[in-house]
């Protein structure tokens, strides 16, 4: 008896998101690592290769995420793409050079300064950058999360952009309050001056954490296994924007090494957050309503206690 074409499609289909899930990831990094040792060894010109890199990657993610959602509840829907727009077009400048432009301008930096790694190996660069980059930035995102007093009320404003919406998808990973974004390509600005990265390290070093922003917020239903210890993935990233604050933790961008030594990281295989945002009971304006959460930094509203993470603003 022939099988049902149902039945037949549905395990082909089965068969696909299984696949994609082991091996989209790892095949990811693979050609990853692969172009930069090319573009490293060959003297590729690393401008150009490093937006084809980025607009291919952006291409193949969305792509993938609309064909292979891990829930539907969570991807890209007209309304959520003009809003993203809006914080992207909103954060212009600040956002393209942490995203696109700022990689161009950085190898463009390292071509003419001279710093303590200026001489070393792309291997050893990129390294030490990621830990010294990540300690800077974790501390930066933890503190917007958890710090105290007026400076953590205006953190935690400045980033609420990113954590309003209550879906997680690539597109939105670049949603972002201006000077949110400002705050973090300062932090990747300084240390790769500070430290002097040749221009091939600046581009591995940009690929790397491009890839690894972008997938963070793959709604797709990503199984990294042991990679989760080694880089910051789906897997891991999707719990810091659960609306459950137990669970709400993983403030590494590209690498867990320090949400590993101070206690923040959380891993639950084959499970996912019930629930994404913020407490719907904190007073915070929709993350539709623009305007106002750009105003929120430079508001002097009240803020009453909650637990730590997720600061409640009233409007």
């Amino acid at each position: 008896m022939e099988e049902a074409p149902d039945l037949s499609i549905h395990r082909m289909r089965g068969t696909l998101i299984w696949m994609t899930s082991r091996l989209l990831y790892p095949l990811l990094l693979a050609v990853t690592l692969y172009i930069i040792y090319a573009a490293v060894t060959q003297g590729w010109d690393l401008k150009r290769a490093l937006w084809g890199y980025l607009f291919g990657l952006l291409v193949l993610l969305i792509t993938v995420e609309r064909l292979l959602p891990l829930s539907p509840d969570w991807g890209m829907t007209r309304q959520s793409f003009w809003r993203d727009l809006k914080y992207l077009l909103s954060s212009g400048v600040t956002i393209a050079a942490v995203r696109t432009g700022f990689g161009t301008l950085a190898l463009w930096l390292s071509e003419r300064h001279q710093g303590p790694l200026a001489s070393a190996s792309v291997l050893t660069s990129v390294g030490i950058f990621l830990v010294v980059f990540e300690l800077l930035q974790y501390w930066f995102h933890r503190l917007s999360h958890e710090g105290n007093g007026a400076l953590g009320r205006f953190l935690w404003k400045v980033h609420l952009a990113h954590h309003l919406p209550d879906r997680v998808y690539v597109v939105m990973h670049g949603v972002f309050h201006p000077l949110n974004a400002l705050i973090s390509a300062v932090l990747i600005q300084a240390t790769l001056l500070i430290l002097g990265l040749s221009p091939e390290a600046v581009f591995a070093a940009i690929l790397l954490i491009d890839l690894q922003t972008m997938i963070s917020h793959f709604n797709v239903d990503i199984r990294a296994g042991f990679l989760n210890y080694v880089f910051i993935g789906t897997e891991l990233h999707r719990y810091h924007h659960s609306a459950d604050l137990d669970e709400a933790r993983n403030f590494g961008t590209v690498l867990p090494l320090w949400d590993l030594v101070f206690g923040t990281f959380v891993y639950r295989p084959d499970a996912a957050p019930r629930r994404l945002g913020v407490d719907r009971s904190a007073g915070y304006p929709p993350s539709q309503q623009f305007w106002q959460v750009l105003a929120l930094p430079f508001r002097r509203s009240p803020v009453r206690a909650t637990r730590p993470c997720r600061r409640p603003v009233a409007r």
